[in-house]
């Protein structure tokens, strides 16, 4: 019996499947105890691909990794080495790319130095992780001399981690929630799950009260739950309920984001000064969001102890209370300690929840903030329409504004509906990962000397990068190419749901394999094994222009993207990333922020001409200390660039990449809906060649994501590639650009971080 999380369970199938002996049999008879079953619930990313060494490659991409370092020209990279390896070229490519990444990478950032082991490390959680494998680091330890040799790695594994689980003979499965209806339904059909409810444990004492947070009817109106129209609305409601009952309860806020924390604080303390509360306001209203954490994190802690303390000395029969602020991160987990018998009396800790997440399992998180142990507990929500004007328009139908729970029950309902549409979009990714993990056990387990030949290896390690772009007929026929291997005699649990996705730029040859034709047939050099495998030809694609227009207000300063990185430097972190691997030098790349105004930093020119200064001025820029954020006048902006772009001939592709963080505000009056936007992606000679990525970081309104969704339709519609990546989380800023990264792919490459 394995009692563990389900890192551990995906940590024991890599430990097979790296092993000398890949026995996958070996589940027969165990029984997983699953501390939270939430892992088994596979709503995005269903598989996870293995990396493996590969003493040949090291060794190759050593002598490159040589040659760079003497500014060999990477064109004669290939010469240097003196091989008619199948990989080679791939390594080529894989090794120069990441050896320019190398020398971005920042100290205390990416990565840290290690004493023990003489060489940097990557840092995750602060720490330094030596397990951590990353070929740009690999570069890093040898441009500095603390490493004379290159690890090489390649993906040679796919497992799906649904398939993984249900090798276990049984599973028990633990959690704090059940989960919506579609997430049971995935359990249901996915693992033959059945549930059952285990009583709290208080439940289970004689004589110990147990309580659940109750609705409360406060304010003027008298309603458990608000729904007001805009943020002023909302701060002015948030501050006739908690100012009343401060009175009697400690009060806990827990706000959307950081952001709206720090707003809500100056906007209660405000309220709290027009009431006559003075200068004690400061002490009335604390803050207990991230932000107040990374910056002073004595004075967070100060105000956590505080929080459910009463205020000064006064006797029990003139007792007030604090208000406390916090982000979503301090509505999970954080105990909020009430003691106070008197605080039983009237209810308990009052719980204003500003926003209601749209997922079962964290609004039950939320309300657990109050009513713990066997104290009382109540809430009144104050909400937003503008916070799900978004879900409105998707599920055509409005938000009550009854003052019930009816309120909770609709956002809990279009989350139930939201979850359903991830499973099911993830659905065609599931099957193919599952399918070429069975094949990938079967060449493991059964036949591992096929990965001794060169041009079988390759083609596996081929598949195992492009998967996601493969049905399962095309993972079929792909493995059929590998000695040995017969797919179409091996059992699968598979259904064919059609590719997950379209490569990104169909037609574009990718180093050794040409996208948009078959994946998985591999261009093998002359005096290859099996060289006589027909493989399709491409032609390498010509100059493009990349523009990159980015919102620098001061709302990109916010330290909320899970890592010490503000957004604006994630935002920077990856558009080097882009620069350096997906545009080639005789690429045109321009930058373009926006703020209170539009700026342009670097006007489209050559990579070739301008890369070392441009990285510099890219690396330089630095957030607007103003509001405002011309979003629309700049797109305007750059579109007009690319109108006219010196030296790239008529029919090259171009690329405008945009991320906001908030609506458009500032813009000229006769483009404050995109209008000019609009007007010039109507212009056919503009358009024709147009590739739009759009990333929105936050709660935009609905209006302003249909105007920019018309948009990339707009785009799509004239045979290029327009997609709007909207985000409400800035912890999720990197998976945005991830995207962006594979549709800018000149070349997908290897797995080079694990």
């Amino acid at each position: 019996i394995c009692y563990c999380e389900a890192k551990h369970v995906q940590s024991f199938y890599a430990s097979i499947a790296r092993g000398q002996k890949a026995d996958f049999d070996g589940y027969r008879e165990r029984v997983l105890i699953l501390d939270e079953v939430d892992a088994l619930v596979i709503d995005e990313e269903p598989n996870e691909a293995f990396v493996y060494p590969n003493e040949e490659l090291s060794q190759m991409a050593t002598t490159v990794a040589e040659a760079l370092n003497k500014n060999t020209p990477v064109s004669e990279l290939g010469s240097v080495c003196g091989s008619s390896h199948p990989a080679l070229r791939r390594v080529c490519n894989e090794v120069s790319k990441e050896w320019t990444r190398g020398k971005q990478l920042q100290d205390g950032e990416d990565y840290v130095y290690s004493k023990e082991l003489g060489r940097y490390c990557q840092l995750h959680a602060g720490r330094a992780n030596p397990k951590a494998w990353s070929l740009a680091l690999e570069c890093k330890n040898f441009q500095d001399g603390l490493s004379r040799e290159i690890f090489f790695q390649e993906r040679l594994f796919v497992m799906s981690r649904p398939r993984v689980f249900r090798k276990y003979h049984r599973i028990l499965g633990l959690s704090g929630s059940i989960g919506s209806r579609p997430e049971r339904e995935f359990l249901k059909e996915t693992y033959r799950a059945t549930f059952f409810e285990v009583p709290p444990f208080l439940k289970t004492c004689r004589g110990s009260p147990f309580h659940e947070p109750v609705p409360a009817p406060l304010g003027q109106a008298r309603k458990a739950v608000y729904v007001e129209a805009n943020l002023q609305a909302q701060i002015g409601r948030i501050a006739e309920v908690a100012l009343e009952a401060r009175e009697r309860v400690p009060v806990l806020i827990i706000s959307r984001d950081r952001l709206h924390a720090d707003q809500l604080v100056e906007g209660l303390r405000t309220a709290a000064r027009s009431r006559g509360l003075g200068g004690a306001s400061e002490d009335i209203i604390r803050s207990l969001s991230r932000t107040l954490y990374e910056a002073d994190a004595e004075q967070y802690k100060e105000n956590l102890n505080r929080a459910t303390l009463p205020l000064g000395e006064r006797d029990a029969s003139a007792k007030s209370w604090r208000i406390s602020v916090t982000d979503p991160r301090g509505g999970r987990g954080t105990d909020y300690r009430v003691d106070d018998p008197d605080v039983d009396e009237h209810g308990g800790l009052l719980l204003i929840p500003t926003v209601v997440p749209t997922s079962q399992r964290e609004w039950t998180q939320f309300l657990g903030r109050t009513a713990r142990q066997d104290r009382r507990g109540q809430f009144c929500a104050v909400l937003t329409n503008s916070d799900y004007e978004s879900l409105t328009k998707r599920y055509n139908e409005a938000l009550p504004n009854t003052g019930g729970l009816e309120v909770v029950r609709t956002v809990l309902g279009w989350g139930d509906r939201l979850v359903a549409d991830k499973i099911k979009g993830s659905a065609a990714l599931y099957n193919t990962g599952l399918r070429i993990n069975e094949l990938c056990e079967e060449i493991f387990g059964r036949l591992p000397q096929v990965l001794s030949d060169p041009a079988a290896r390759e083609r596996v390690v081929d598949i195992c990068q492009r998967y996601r772009w493969m049905s399962v007929r095309e993972v079929n026929e792909a493995f059929a190419r590998v000695p040995g291997m017969e797919p179409n005699r091996l059992m699968t649990e598979a259904k064919d749901m059609g590719r997950p996705a379209e490569p990104p730029i169909a037609g574009r040859m990718t180093g050794s394999v040409v996208m948009g034709s078959t994946p998985g047939s591999v261009l093998i050099p002359n005096g290859g094994r099996n060289a006589a495998v027909p493989a399709n030809v491409g032609v390498p694609a010509g100059p493009k222009v990349v523009i990159f227009c980015l919102d620098w207000s001061a709302s990109m300063m916010s330290r909320d993207t899970g890592t010490p990185l503000t957004r604006f430097d994630m935002c920077l972190k990856h558009v080097q990333r882009i620069l350096i691997e997906q545009v080639s030098d005789n690429d045109l790349v321009g930058v373009v922020c926006f703020g209170p105004k539009v700026d342009v930093i670097y006007p489209p020119t050559p990579k070739s001409a301008g890369g070392p200064v441009l990285l510099q001025k890219v690396q330089a820029l630095k957030p607007s200390m103003q509001g405002g954020t011309c979003f629309f006048d700049a797109v305007a902006q750059c579109l007009q660039m690319m109108q006219r772009p010196v030296g790239l001939p008529p029919d090259a592709a171009r690329w405008l990449v945009c991320l906001t963080d908030g609506d458009d505000l500032g813009s000229r009056m006769d483009n404050n809906q995109g209008q000019i936007v609009t007007r010039m992606l109507n212009n056919s000679s503009l358009i024709v060649r147009l590739n739009m990525m759009m990333i929105t970081v936050g709660m935009l309104k609905a209006g302003n994501l249909k105007i920019i969704d018309s948009w990339c339709d707009k785009v799509s519609k004239s045979g290029g590639l327009g997609k709007l990546v909207a985000e409400k989380d800035a912890s999720l800023i990197s998976k945005a650009f991830e995207v962006v990264y594979e549709c800018l792919a000149s070349e997908v490459g290897g797995a080079t971080e694990c």
